[in-house]
């Protein structure tokens, strides 16, 4: 069963720490990714407006280090298409596809997408928490929504094949997006508000959004968007699975776990060697093989395969 994890910030984490993303002691890494038969990470670029301002050149370095990583392990791709995901799971790799998370890094700049695209960065999630030259985020509420700048990039990304990811949207920023999406639109790491009323998740509303333009919803295990505490279990985890999946159907979720971006996960899962645990109990609750095969990683597959075909 192949899996896909549709975002996790170790990329960022391993390079600032000057740790290996071979082998270390985050939540992810590869040869840990490895048990399993088939994985694709989403590979975050995190500039934390908090502590510095996100630029493109700095995000830029943290591709090269992919890139330096994949050139010298020969159990990594890189991808750039969904033939190279195809190959690469084919070839047991752990597969990687290159996302920016925040468009800060655009500065602005039209053709810095380009070259991000070129680099072969193929998501990119519109903003952070707090507004940028694209749009608001969460945690704003002026309800600003797209700017035109923002609404530039997002038909841009959907020309060229790159994946359009609203996680951290405010509400007005996702509307936006939603009414000039001609492709699938995914939420990377977000969970359900019905479940957990956290800014961060998604209305049963926005979650049709999501299902209607043909994207997936990426449960994030940050205990805090599970339960609104530190603590939370994989149970608590599987209810925003469920809720998704009683509203939307079984092909509308997926794992986004936000791995190395937080430091609550739910009891008993302490990085990617544990995501069969969130499996397993699926299987206990009689959802079919298909249904977990889909939710594993079949679902963001099939998003690989429309968009990244372009």
């Amino acid at each position: 069963m192949t899996v896909v994890d549709a975002h996790c910030d170790s990329l960022t984490r391993a390079v600032n720490s000057k740790k290996s993303l071979v082998r270390n002691d985050l939540h992810w890494d590869m040869e840990r990714a490895l048990k399993y038969d088939g994985f694709v990470q989403v590979l975050a670029v995190f500039q934390n407006p908090d502590r510095r301002k996100p630029s493109f050149d700095n995000a830029m370095k943290y591709i090269r280090e992919a890139e330096r990583i994949e050139r010298q392990t020969c159990f990594f791709k890189l991808c750039r298409s969904f033939e190279d995901i195809k190959n690469g799971i084919e070839d047991k790799k752990v597969c990687g596809l290159l996302g920016i998370e925040g468009g800060e890094a655009l500065e602005g700049k039209l053709e810095n997408l380009d070259e991000f695209y070129n680099a072969g960065v193929r998501i990119m999630t519109l903003t952070w928490n707090y507004a940028n030259e694209l749009g608001d985020g969460a945690e704003i509420q002026r309800n600003g929504g797209l700017t035109e700048f923002g609404r530039k990039v997002v038909k841009l990304m959907q020309e060229k094949g790159m994946i359009v990811d609203i996680s951290h949207a405010d509400i007005k920023t996702f509307e936006d997006c939603m009414s000039i999406s001609t492709r699938p639109v995914i939420a990377s790491h977000s969970n359900a508000r019905a479940v957990c009323d956290h800014p961060r998740n998604l209305y049963d509303w926005q979650i049709m959004e999501i299902k209607r333009t043909g994207g997936v919803v990426g449960i994030n295990f940050y205990a805090q968007f599970i339960n609104n505490s530190k603590k939370a279990g994989v149970t608590s985890l599987i209810r925003h699975i469920e809720h998704i999946c009683e509203i939307a159907g079984d092909g509308a979720v997926g794992i986004g776990a936000d791995f190395d971006g937080m430091d609550a996960l739910p009891a008993g899962i302490r990085g990617v060697e544990d995501l069969d645990l969130v499996f397993n109990e699926l299987a206990k609750l009689n959802y079919s093989d298909t249904a977990i095969q889909k939710i594993a990683g079949g679902n963001f597959l099939r998003v690989f395969s429309d968009v990244l075909s372009v």
